[in-house]
């Protein structure tokens, strides 16, 4: 009972961490390759404390005009440590929905990165589940 125990724990872990890191990419990939572009302007950054890490945590606030004529000002859904080198009033390129242009990512800050991580996390845990039942299979 132990070693099922053993095995549904990384594989659960692997799974969950999988699903995010497959849902991160494919959000990505369909903004870019469906969604409009445009130049946008760092206005600001939004910022939080992580209870986690106890540090804080920065999204910039991007400002664009759509394909139609309309000015959207969005909060971009991916937040970093430190604000690399975004700064206020930097331009930048944004790749939205034209249908809900809230629904953004800034091009180099939009979380590719950390997708991968989520996924090559994912495919550990999913090996060790697999491997521990094997062995007990076996």
């Amino acid at each position: 009972m132990g070693g099922l125990i053993g095995a549904g724990v990384p594989l659960l872990l692997g799974t969950v961490f999988m699903a995010v890191g497959l849902g991160l990419r494919r959000r990505t990939r369909r903004l870019r390759q469906q969604g409009a572009k445009a130049r946008g302007t760092v206005v600001r950054f939004h910022t939080r404390r992580d209870v986690d890490s106890h540090s804080t945590m920065y999204s910039p606030v991007v400002q664009w005009v759509t394909g139609d004529g309309r000015t959207v000002e969005a909060v971009s859904p991916i937040a970093r440590n430190t604000v690399g080198d975004l700064r206020a009033g930097a331009a930048v390129t944004v790749f939205y929905d034209p249908d809900n242009p809230k629904r953004m990512l800034v091009d180099g800050h939009d979380g590719a990165a950390l997708a991968v991580v989520f996924c090559v996390v994912g495919t550990v845990g999913l090996a060790a589940g697999l491997l521990v039942v094997g062995f007990l299979v076996a």
